[in-house]
């Protein structure tokens, strides 16, 4: 999949997976919602969303992924969320999403 002509820097997608980059916050969660339903329009067995680079996530970003795992889930598309580390890591977990959404295997080192 192309980069998404309306995503920012903060987030882009190639292929079945999802890049997303820096801070992820009500400023920006819009550009992730989009690109997040962009990919999965086209209806993969499974899209991975690569948050190795994202520092932090807040409460709308984190709403944005549990819309996408609920769009994902009832299209038979596998969502995978990769590359956690520190608050986004602490955040899923803190709230259970880790039940809910799969999540690749912890970094080495985190």
């Amino acid at each position: 999949m192309p980069h998404d002509p309306h995503a920012s820097d903060n987030v882009s997608a190639v292929h079945d997976d999802v890049v997303m980059h820096g801070r992820i916050t009500v400023e920006n969660s819009g550009e992730m919602r989009r690109t997040l339903r962009d990919a999965l329009h086209a209806k993969p067995a499974t899209l991975s969303v690569d948050l190795s680079d994202v520092s932090y996530i807040d409460t709308s970003g984190l709403a944005t992924l549990v819309e996408a795992a609920r769009i994902a889930r009832g299209q038979a598309t596998r969502l995978v969320l990769g590359g956690m580390k520190d608050q986004p890591r602490y955040l899923i977990e803190i709230t259970h999403l880790d039940c809910f959404i799969d999540t690749s295997a912890p970094e080495a080192g985190t």
